[in-house]
């Protein structure tokens, strides 16, 4: 570990700063939480582990401890430095011995990345065999769809251990790589009903009172001077913006400070008089955050010491085409015959291919700040080609590279303020 957390503060950047403690208990979080299913409490009656468990269980050990650990040092890593943090993490590896027992060495530059842990076939697989085939419902609405791929897989797979395992999580990335969408697809759609899914936005005007008078409302009273979610329940509050509260004087964030006062002591003072402690029970929360910067604060280090980090990275090429193909191949087959729908990959690949390009050769200066493009810029591309007519597709292919075109110029070349930017 310590060679690892050295290599990191040296050579690589952080999604968000971090200190060791932090990182330390990150892990044992995540070890707890995929250990649980081997751990049994006779005094709940529970059968003790059989031989065939007891095996697994030894050669689970080191590959689970492997897979906790980039899940939380390695995970706090931003994408360029991944695949230097990979090569670093396999030397040490071979020099301690337990070269074995890593991920496969796989076609990416940070592939160890790309594979999980099956504790039940106790072997490594790609994220993607962990998942059925996915199949699109041309009919729903654009904005609702989610396509899994290897990221969105390996965030919940992730996020969804450490909330049954009552553990903080805090999701950090920039905008547009999916934070809010996940987190609220697993929450609505993929948890136990053990769990109430719950969610707040957080913005620069935002205060500890409101913060307190939203939580408060929905807690039900336990017996006297205890307040939780309906018994037998747990709510998953997701806070989405976390660290946009506006500083005050002393550079605190108050309704990051209720929050943390609630970690630290389970509770928090009602505001009217006699002012009793109010304590909460059976809460956890999932923050989703930008990178400190443009309006964004940083968390003080004593609210991050409660939370385990994951780094949302920009998502891959393989994996922008893969979504927006699923989605275009999907309403194509359906509206128009198959010569249609064979325009959806290299489609899919000539715009991802321009929004790179664009990304990188148009960048933002003072006068041109409003340059910025990100996921969503991609997404209005295809969100205007799924209004295509059939009745006039049918008739001229090109029609749909005409849309196409359309569709590229009103979503990156109308931002453009001169003449020079829109011709390059």
């Amino acid at each position: 570990m310590e060679g690892i957390v050295f290599f990191m503060r040296k050579n690589l950047k952080e999604t968000v700063t971090t200190v060791d403690t932090c990182l330390v208990k990150g892990q044992f979080n995540l070890m707890a939480s995929l250990l649980k299913r081997y751990v049994r409490d006779p005094m709940k009656g529970e059968e003790p582990l059989s031989g065939e468990e007891r095996r697994n269980a030894d050669k689970a050990a080191v590959p689970l401890w492997i897979f906790s650990m980039i899940w939380s040092f390695c995970a706090s890593v931003t994408g360029p430095g991944r695949p230097q943090l990979e090569q670093f993490f396999r030397k040490k590896a071979e020099e301690h011995e337990f070269a074995n027992f890593m991920p496969p060495e796989g076609k990416g530059d940070a592939s160890m990345y790309e594979y999980c842990y099956d504790q039940d076939k106790c072997k490594w697989v790609e994220w993607m065999q962990t998942i059925p085939e996915y199949k699109p419902n041309p009919d729903q609405a654009f904005a609702s769809i989610i396509v899994p791929t290897a990221d969105t897989v390996r965030y919940t797979y992730v996020i969804d251990k450490l909330l049954l395992n009552d553990k903080h999580v805090l999701c950090v990335g920039d905008t547009g790589t999916g934070k809010t969408l996940n987190v609220m697809d697993k929450l609505n759609n993929n948890m136990s009903d053990l769990y109430v899914p719950m969610f707040m936005t957080f913005s620069a005007r935002t205060s500890a009172n409101q913060t307190q008078d939203f939580l408060d409302s929905k807690m039900d009273k336990r017996r006297k001077g205890v307040f939780g979610p309906p018994m037998g329940k747990k709510y998953a509050i997701l806070i989405d913006d976390f660290n946009m509260p506006m500083r005050e004087k002393y550079f605190a964030q108050p309704p990051i400070e209720l929050l943390r006062q609630w970690m630290d002591h389970g509770g928090w003072y009602e505001r009217h008089p006699p002012c009793p402690f109010r304590t909460l029970q059976d809460m956890i929360i999932v923050g989703c955050m930008g990178p400190p910067g443009g309006g964004r604060n940083p968390v003080s280090n004593r609210m991050l010491r409660h939370f385990n980090f994951l780094s949302f990275t920009d998502m891959s090429d393989e994996s922008s085409i893969r979504i927006f193909d699923t989605i275009l191949n999907s309403y194509l087959t359906k509206k128009f015959d198959k010569d249609v729908a064979a325009l959806s990959l290299p489609i899919c690949e000539a715009t991802v291919n321009i929004y790179n390009t664009v990304r990188r050769d148009l960048l933002p200066t003072p006068a041109k700040s409003h340059y910025t493009f990100n996921l969503r810029d991609l997404a209005r591309v295809f969100q205007g080609l799924l209004r295509a007519d059939p009745r006039v597709v049918a008739e001229d292919r090109n029609e749909l590279y005409g849309l196409w075109m359309h569709e590229n110029l009103r979503v990156f070349q109308d931002r453009m303020v001169n003449n020079e930017d829109r011709e390059w």
